[in-house]
């Protein structure tokens, strides 16, 4: 490797033309003389071989000057020491180069929107005898109740919206024959009405849908029908109802069999999805629509949270789970919003406003500052550096209330009153300290920890650790006494220092670190509650003293002390009448940031509708959660039972398991048998193993598998987002739900299971199974193209020239199905071979494509990210999580999906292994270099990053379970104090009771005394002297 710093000699060359500082100021004179010297001089020849002699009794002149450095020979330079001009030239030339891409692959929120459209249908027969039977019923009655001889385009709009009215008049009827053909008729209307439509050769060139332009078209035309003849509340009433019926337990109803409920219910789904849908793909032709949905009521999200939630208790798996959860996604994504929306509230709402530093500067947290300044005042005592911009104590190594299982607060000799022994001291109580609240002592500078390893110095090693106790004088430390050595010192180098008493390095790096704290939201509300958490904790009632403040505020010089305390009287009895009244309907509590002019009305209104799902979803988020994580179970064991079947040879594509038990063969495998096969056999060729297909209904299975876990983890990084922006607290308690519910070991267990490089290339989608094929073989220009043909052919067979070649077919006849498998297997195999990889630094083991890939599963890479993303946010900071993962061994398990040259993949697998390199041992660092060093280069850091030597591990493991006990305190509390209708009333009523401090003081000392059940009869405070 050659070097990039110059020559040695050329440095010190540099260094003898230009003088240092240092020299300047203590020997000025010396200088002088010499350079004087220098120029009267002629030049000097070289040097001697030997030494000049000494000669005694006489004074030696100073030595000559050194000679100067010959010029460099044009020899060639010396390539371990400098770069070439040709190396420098190739290192710039690939600075600032791009890496090409492997996949043509972008993490949006949504996919193309055909494609988006194609997920909510599967390829099961009953489906397809749904819409058959919608299409039908739009046909018939627009030829027969209306008597229209035209077609629906070249009707004029009275007539249509007469049809859409009747139809959606309908749907509000009792008569079930008589709704269902209503909702036909708006399913068959939404969807594009394929019959006249569909065409098979009218495709987008970007999407590998079928669908084609004039059916979309006719989708996005359908739903604006819909919504401006005031349809979609009628729908949405009507969906609410089927959900109602079936989970009354009487999914007949008014139906005559099962199966007519559910194809209401889905057809209800099927018009609300595509309604959402277009919405989304286009929300700024579809705002109308968009005001319309978002004033249904009750809102999208809450009640599809409720559906979704209540899929707890479908033991029979009678609700289509995989539709609701679509549905339930993509209302987060209309009401709340997506990626765009999260980073316009994000800037509006962030703390440091326009000051807020870029991704491009290095920042820290305020906590990180707040050690920082511990250590460096306990160097330097008499440095003050900047303020903080969080007042935490001195001994505060976290933002969280401090712990309450520490030994000084559980002693009971340290408090007047002990606890007695039946009561578990939980650190409630003032008088458990060491110091009385009353009269605080000041916080002394914390001790510098002891130098050297395992807390042994070293020996001849100086204490890094060791304050400075005299810092050099300055001015004002002239008229200090005792100044001794540094008196005499002051007097031998003749000046005074100018400055402050603490190095000028200390100073600069106080500066920089205070300008570069980072002050989240986050941060902000954790401190807030904290602090909240620690007055309620001390029996301090805001509320009360709320009231006493309204009434100081009063002028009450002319009112006696009777009448105020009657006016106080009067205050409370009011009071508690609010109370004896329920929980007041008022507007919740909401946190615009610092700036809330900064925020629009629609993020206004994001931040609202956040605040109210929580608030509804409370009680029944734990449902929530063990709803989206039954898919990954299911997943899990889907790819456990198929790899059995890996072992035998001759095991063609499609029953290998990829994503969610999907078919993605080792092809690599199949090819070294083939190999060995072709070798045992010279001469021959071999027949080719057949390759057995999965089933239509397998392929469907899979599909469907894939599809729900994208729908799933987008579910859950949506909710983990807005919770997070909405409040810090919320979103601690989503990912305390997602830990206890074992999230981190199943998706670690499915990622164990699977190759993520065939997880990525699967392909489940089937386009001769598609929705859009479907409308394409039922369109009419379909038969139209096909009479076309048909008359070629008659016009072929009676031509009189049999000697004329044949004519050119408009279209191209389809290859039979045999050669498509042979040419799908081929170059699915090729592909496998030439499948790009990357080592743990990012380096391809094989060139990488000319092009982007194109042919890969793009929802198989969206949740692969997903459940990464997820994870990180659970671990993040966590570490008591972070040691879950290095117990659940996940390093190895997370090390395959570096092999995969994708940018968010990477990162997320990257910062997950950051997390947890601080709690591994050495000999994982040694033998995982190339991953650290991956950390290094696409992880950002920070201005105090420790993430590879960490100061005190130890400190930290021990801290870990008491820190997220403490983090769970805090958020129940929040819980209790802001939606108290919404805990249970056991737990209102324990809280209720330990809020008075001074109670619990009372019955601590009334339970201390003598108790029947105790043998010796006798009381604590017996035992203790003055009692």
């Amino acid at each position: 490797m050659s070097n990039l710093w110059p020559s040695r000699a050329a440095q010190d060359g540099a260094q003898s033309l230009t003088p240092t500082q240092d020299v300047a100021d203590t020997g000025e004179v010396a200088d002088m003389a010499g350079e004087i010297e220098q120029h009267e001089l002629p030049p000097v020849p070289a040097p001697p071989l030997s030494r000049p002699p000494l000669q005694r009794n006489a004074l030696q002149g100073a030595p000559p000057a050194a000679p100067m450095a010959p010029p460099p020979a044009n020899g060639p330079p010396n390539p371990t020491d400098s770069l070439s001009l040709q190396q420098l030239r190739h290192i710039v030339a690939e600075f600032n180069r791009s890496e090409p891409v492997a996949y043509d692959f972008e993490y949006t929120d949504l996919g193309p929107h055909a494609e988006e459209i194609d997920e909510w249908f599967n390829y099961q027969l009953p489906q397809w005898v749904r819409l058959s039977a919608a299409q039908r019923a739009f046909k018939w009655h627009w030829q027969h109740e209306f008597r229209a001889q035209d077609e629906w385009d070249d009707a004029d709009n009275d007539t249509r919206a007469r049809f859409i009215q009747a139809a959606i008049a309908g749907v509000q009827s009792n008569d079930a024959a008589l709704r269902n053909a209503s909702i036909g008729k708006l399913v068959y209307l939404v969807l594009g009405r394929w019959n006249d439509t569909a065409m098979s050769n009218a495709t987008p060139g970007d999407s590998r849908s079928v669908a084609s332009i004039s059916q979309l078209q006719a989708i996005k035309a359908g739903v604006e029908c819909l919504t401006s003849l005031e349809g979609l509340p009628v729908i949405w009433e009507a969906l609410r109802n089927s959900f109602e019926v079936h989970w009354s337990g009487e999914p007949l109803g008014q139906h005559n069999n099962v199966q007519e409920a559910q194809d209401e219910l889905m057809n209800l789904m099927t018009i609300m999805y595509i309604a959402i849908q277009e919405t989304l793909s286009d929300p700024e032709d579809m705002s109308s629509t968009h005001g319309k949905l978002l004033e249904l009521k009750p809102s999208l999200v809450d009640y599809m949270f409720t559906a979704t939630s209540k899929l707890r208790w479908d033991e029979h798996n009678t609700m289509p789970q995989t539709h609701i959860f679509l549905l339930f996604w993509k209302s987060i994504l209309l009401v709340f919003g997506g990626s765009n929306e999260l980073k316009a509230i994000k800037e509006a709402t962030n703390e440091m406003g326009d000051k807020a530093a870029g991704k491009d500067t290095i920042t820290a947290s305020p906590l990180d500052y707040h050690v920082f300044r511990q250590e460096i005042t306990s160097k330097y005592p008499a440095y003050v550096p900047p303020q903080p911009a969080i007042p935490l104590e001195a001994d505060n190594t976290s933002l969280l209330p401090p712990l309450s299982n520490q030994v000084s607060r559980n002693n009971g000799a340290n408090g007047i009153i002990p606890a007695p022994p039946q009561i578990q001291s939980g650190g409630t109580s003032i008088l458990d300290q060491p110091v009385h609240i009353a009269t605080p002592a000041p916080s002394p500078p914390p001790s510098p920890s002891v130098g050297g390893k395992g807390g042994k110095k070293q020996n001849y090693q100086t204490n890094q650790n060791f304050p400075f106790m005299y810092p050099p004088l300055d001015a004002t430390s002239n008229s200090a006494g005792g100044k001794g050595p540094a008196g005499l010192q002051n007097a031998l180098v003749g000046r005074k220092w100018e400055g402050s008493d603490i190095p000028a390095s200390i100073l600069e790096a106080g500066e920089l670190f205070s300008t570069r704290v980072r002050m989240t939201r986050a941060t902000r509300q954790l401190w807030e509650e904290r602090e909240r958490f620690l007055k309620f904790e001390r029996g301090y009632d805001s509320n009360d003293d709320d009231d006493n403040d309204d009434i100081e505020d009063l002028d009450l010089n002319e009112l006696s002390l009777e009448e105020q305390e009657i006016l106080k009287e009067v205050r409370a009895e009011t009071k508690a009448e609010e109370k004896a009244k329920g929980p007041s309907a008022a507007e919740p509590e909401i946190d615009y940031g610092p700036r809330p002019e900064a925020l629009t009305e629609k993020d206004k209104q994001r931040l609202v509708a956040v605040e109210r799902f929580y608030r509804d979803a409370l009680p029944h988020l734990q449902s929530l959660v063990i709803v989206l994580l039954r898919p990954i179970l299911l997943n899990v064991t889907a790819v456990v039972a198929q790899q059995p079947q890996q072992g035998p040879p001759g095991m063609g594509r499609g029953n290998n398991p990829g994503m969610n038990g999907g078919p993605a063969g080792n092809r690599q495998q199949q090819q070294q048998q083939q190999q060995q096969q072709q070798q045992e056999l010279p001469g021959q060729n071999a027949p080719r193993a057949p390759t057995p297909e999965l089933s239509l209904e397998e392929v469907d299975a899979a599909r469907t598998r894939e599809i729900t876990s994208k729908a799933m983890t987008g579910i859950l990084i949506l909710l983990l987002k807005w919770l997070r922006v909405s409040h810090v607290l919320k979103f601690e308690y989503m990912t305390q739900l997602l830990l206890d519910s074992n999230y981190v070991p199943l998706v670690l267990k499915l990622f164990a299971h699977q190759d993520v490089q065939q997880v990525v290339d699967s392909k489940m989608d089937r386009a001769e199974n598609s929705f859009f094929h479907f409308c394409n073989l039922l369109s009419k220009s379909r038969d139209k193209a096909a009479a076309e043909m048909e008359q070629d052919d008659d016009d072929l067979e009676e031509s009189e020239d049999e000697a004329a070649p044949p004519p050119i077919k408009r279209r191209r006849s389809p290859p039979s199905q045999q050669t498509q498998e042979e040419d799908g297997d081929g170059r699915s195999d090729d592909q496998c071979s030439t499948r790009p990889e990357v080592d743990e630094l990012g380096y391809p083991l094989s060139s990488l494509p000319m092009e982007p890939i194109t042919d890969f599963s793009r929802r198989n890479f969206f949740s692969l990210i997903n459940y990464l993303r997820v994870m990180q946010k659970i671990c993040k900071n966590k570490a008591h999580r972070n040691l879950l993962l290095v117990q659940y061994k996940s390093s190895t398990i997370l090390r395959k999906s570096l092999k995969v040259p994708q940018p968010d993949l990477r990162l997320y697998t990257l910062k997950l292994f950051k997390n947890q390199v601080p709690y591994c041992g050495r000999k994982w660092r040694q033998s995982n270099m190339r991953v650290i060093t991956a950390v290094y280069l696409h992880c950002r850091p920070e201005l105090r990053d420790e993430w590879l030597a960490g100061s005190d591990v130890d400190a930290e493991v021990d801290a870990a379970l008491p820190l997220e006990q403490a983090l769970r305190s805090l958020t129940h509390w929040l819980n209790i104090r802001r939606y108290p209708d919404k805990i249970a009333p056991d737990i209102r009523a324990a809280m209720r009771e330990e809020q008075d401090f001074f109670s619990r003081e009372l019955e601590k000392v009334d339970m201390s005394w003598p108790d029947p059940g105790v043998d010796d009869g006798m009381s604590e405070l017996e035992h203790v002297e003055g009692w």
